[in-house]
């Protein structure tokens, strides 16, 4: 195995692994405990506490003996701490600025070797992971694959409610946990993974200070009984309040890294990843029998297993379940292109590329193929990856994707659907199945031949700041560019003003429409080759939206940026608008109004926009109204477009592997015959005031969740500032309201505050997830904080606090390409300019003491809340 270049190891006396990988792009680092202990690891009788230890881990020390002290203490050193539990591992990591890298090791170190576990705090944080898995269960598309892992296994441990049943929870003690930990978190399975903006020498001798004390000790086994062979076809249908179905298959596959298990991944990405894979193309596309649809195959050391979820209107299911069948069996027969094999390879090629962007992401990857036996595994994989021929997937489909090894779960509304099939029969219809018919993999329409070479637009320079430079075209059309040579990659984000704003009652969900269709071809190319071709410079063509703008965003191999950017402008300037292409995404719209009822929070906080905004377009909902997008004809699409998507309204920001020259270069020639047509849209204005009200919905449910908020000028103004500093005080560890309502109470297990700033207006509003009976108890716990707030004001030192996390988050967020194309473009499209992302932590350093208290005092104030609350039935508990 051939060493990674950059990387540097060090095995600590008492057997801990260091990994340093320096990262100088961005003034940051990101610390990665990881621990090859997981759910996987767990007996029966202590399901669940892997995830519980995870909840404590942050929760004190003898030397930071208070619940809150750790978080408090990294967001007071400008960074963010978490941890995720999964089967096979648990990690812990802190991201903050490079500087106080060594006090951020200092911290964890502290928790990973004096962990308090507190029987007291230990009880409150039971009650948030139930209501977790609470959440879980109101989650369809999460509870439905954990019930095909329990339909699907019989031995193996995957099969388990992995979060714990709630009694088993409750039955958890102290002593419990510590036994446990004593016997998993030893330091021969313990990683520190450390990516950033820090010399490898340094980080190396801290972790010796802080973590070369830590005794060595052997851990106890590791692992799972092993799950026999699958010797039929299994399925299973549960019902619940739900608005569509979930379709879910499952294969079981060879443990990770192992040939087989390669080229598995590979005929998982051209079956069921994309717009341009097999499934998406017969089952969505060509039949319209699923909403959205997709595969996965996850790989442990012991098992694998490959999924395939899609969801779908009630009455589709055997019907959509044959066709996944079919090209499924069509994959059994026919090895797949060399096209598709090469598609392939290029997404592996850029998804390698845009792992390396950010310090947590490169972090987590070294220490997971570390984990596997090596961290030079991480680049090794890619040119093993490469190396599968078309033939390696045909064998592993022939293996593998049989209906012997198969099972089938269905998740569907309540008293919808057909009754549920006996297995043997269902697996007899299926194996009836005929292999499908394969799409030809044509080549894209090209237009006529060009004449004359175009005249190069004039434009002038707008002004540059800090490396970012702004030019503007004759016509109106803004360039932002920034070059970053560190990775082979560049993103293109393109925006235009208007769009949903501008909406009404009468059209709302029309710029959500127009984009769905507008990427679906040109006059030049049709809906299936636009995906090809895209797909095939191994990269995907993203919506950006929102109420302000919309827009579009492509990031891509630079050595492919000029064909993404040429494919980009021809879908964008010259969209077919075919009438079965409006079709297919108007089904997919109306369906994803209904799949957004059964989403805690997007859809609470569309109920609170419902009840604050009034007739405002902000108060419409993200996916528009049923009536009039069923009723949208191709002439009003044509006609949006055109008032919409115009040179005079259009901002490009691009970041990347790229010159400036390059970058004029490229929309220069794609809009020297664009001239601007009509007057645009409407401005809606701003926000009028609002008065107390709220908008609820009950649903059987395991929670409750709730939107409160208050109304805030538009971000233009000098109060965005202080209420981002009132969000960063309130909200998420070691945030006021949190530690209030979940730490010391225990009433709600999120507790998100968010200062929603847009141009005509917005909110300050906090997010509560609770138990429907504890509803009303957290309402009252948050409002008697923001009385507080009110009265008393900040601690002048939970205000620093705040100002260095917020600082901290600013450079965490512009760390790669894309973060930083998006935020330039959503500045200058929103009349702030680019160099207000510059020039944020300055002015943020400049708000004062009474600025922030003048704004709690001013803006949160309880005679003008409104609220969207999505209620859970306690009788359902």
């Amino acid at each position: 195995m051939k060493p990674a270049p950059g990387v540097v190891k060090e095995i600590l006396p008492n057997g801990l692994t260091v990994l340093v990988a320096e990262d100088h792009a961005s003034p940051v680092v990101a610390s990665n405990l990881w621990v090859r202990a997981g759910y996987f690891d767990e007996e029966d009788h202590e399901v669940g506490i892997s995830h519980v230890i995870e909840h404590m881990f942050f929760k004190g020390t003898s030397d930071r003996p208070r619940a809150d002290q750790i978080a408090t203490e990294i967001k007071g050193l400008g960074g963010e701490l978490n941890a995720g539990t999964y089967y096979d591992s648990t990690n812990y990591y802190i991201v903050l600025p490079s500087e106080n890298f060594r006090r951020g090791l200092e911290v964890q170190a502290d928790a990973l070797m004096h962990p308090l576990f507190d029987p007291e705090e230990l009880k409150r944080e039971i009650e948030a992971v139930v209501q977790e898995g609470r959440r879980k269960i109101d989650t369809p598309a999460a509870y439905a694959l954990e019930m095909l892992f329990e339909e699907s296994f019989e031995a193996h441990r995957i099969r388990r409610w992995r979060i714990g049943g709630e009694a088993d929870l409750r039955a958890l003690t102290r002593d419990r946990l510590l036994a446990y930990f004593h016997d998993h978190y030893v330091p021969g399975r313990i990683l520190l993974a450390v990516v950033g903006d820090v010399k490898a020498s340094e980080a190396i001798e801290a972790a010796h200070v802080y973590l070369g004390g830590m005794p060595a000790r052997e851990g106890a086994p590791l692992g799972s009984p092993p799950e026999p062979p699958q010797g039929r076809f299994r399925c299973r249908r549960l019902q619940g309040d739900i608005r569509r179905s979930y379709t879910l298959l499952a294969y079981h596959t060879p443990p990770v890294l192992t040939e087989d298990d390669l080229a598995l991944r590979v005929l998982s990405h051209l079956l069921g990843s994309g717009r341009s894979s097999r499934l998406f193309q017969a089952v969505k596309e060509q039949k319209g029998l699923v909403d959205t649809l997709g595969s996965t195959l996850e790989s442990f050391r012991d098992i694998g297993v490959l999924t395939i979820v899609a969801e779908n209107d009630p009455a589709h299911g055997p019907e959509a379940v044959r066709a996944i069948q079919a090209e499924i069996e069509r994959l059994r027969q026919e090895a797949p292109s060399r096209a598709e094999i090469e598609r392939a390879r290029t997404a592996i090629e850029f998804r390698y590329n845009q792992s390396r962007s950010e310090v947590l992401g490169r972090s987590s990857i070294l220490a997971y193929y570390e984990s596997l036996g090596g961290f030079a595994l991480a680049e090794e994989i890619v040119e093993r990856l490469n190396a599968v021929t078309a033939e390696d997937v045909r064998r592993v489909a022939r293996s593998f994707l049989t209906l012997e090894n198969a099972t089938l779960l269905e998740y569907v509304p309540e008293g919808k659907g057909v009754p549920a099939p006996d297995p043997a029969e269902l697996a007899g219809d299926l194996r009836r199945v005929p292999p499908a018919v394969a799409l030809p993999e044509a080549a894209p329409q090209r237009a006529a031949g060009p004449g004359a070479p175009p005249v190069p637009p004039r434009l002038t320079r707008a002004g540059d700041s800090l490396g970012v430079s702004r030019q503007r075209f004759e016509s109106g059309p803004v360039l932002l560019h920034e070059e970053r040579r560190h990775l082979p990659l560049v993103t293109f984000c393109l925006s235009f003003r208007g769009g949903r704003s501008a909406e009404g009652r009468e059209n709302s969900g029309i710029t959500r429409l127009m984009q769905a269709v507008l990427i679906k071809g040109s006059t030049s190319r049709w809906a299936r080759e636009v995906a090809l071709e895209i797909e095939g410079l191994g990269s995907t063509i993203e919506r950006v939206m929102d109420e302000d703008y919309f827009g579009f965003a492509v990031s891509i191999l630079s050595r492919c940026a000029r064909r993404g950017w040429d494919l980009l402008m021809d879908l964008v300037r010259r969209p077919a608008f075919r009438h079965d292409e409006i079709e297919k995404e108007r089904l997919i719209q109306l369906a994803a109004q209904e799949t957004i009822k059964d989403q805690s929070l997007p859809y609470t906080f569309q109920l609170f926009r419902q009840a604050a905004f009034g007739s405002h377009p902000y108060s419409l909902p993200s996916f528009g109204l049923a009536v009039p997008v069923q009723s949208m004809k191709r002439d009003n699409l044509v006609r949006w477009h055109r008032a919409t998507v115009r040179p005079d309204t259009m901002v490009v920001s691009v970041v990347g592997d790229i010159s400036e020259a390059e970058a004029v270069d490229f929309v220069g020639s794609s809009i020297t015959d664009w001239p601007p047509e009509g007057f645009g849209v409407k401005d809606p204005g701003q926000l009028l005031g609002w008065g107390a009200s709220e908008v609820v919905e009950t649903r059987r449910r395991r929670q409750t969740a709730q939107v409160i908020g208050f109304p805030t000028p538009g971000l233009q103004t000098p109060e965005r500032l202080p209420l981002d500093l009132v969000q960063a005080l309130t909200s998420g560890l070691g945030g006021r309201f949190f530690e209030e309502i979940r730490g010391r109470r225990g009433l709600a297990y999120a507790v998100h505050s968010f200062n929603y700033h847009r141009i005509g207006g917005g909110a300050f509003a906090t997010y509560l997830a609770t138990s429907p009976r504890d509803e009303a108890e957290a309402r009252r716990a948050l409002f008697q904080e923001i009385a507080r707030l009110r009265q008393e004001g900040p601690r002048r030192e939970e205000v620093e606090r705040a100002r260095r996390f917020t600082l901290g988050m600013h450079s965490i967020a512009l760390q790669g390409n894309s973060q930083r194309a998006f935020r330039y473009a959503d500045a200058e499209v929103r009349g702030l300019g680019m160099e207000a992302v510059q020039t944020y932590p300055e002015r943020l350093i400049a708000v004062g003491y009474e600025e922030i208290h003048d704004a709690i005092w001013r803006y949160l104030d309880p005679d003008q809340c409104a609220m969207g609350i999505l209620r859970g039935e306690e009788s359902n508990l």
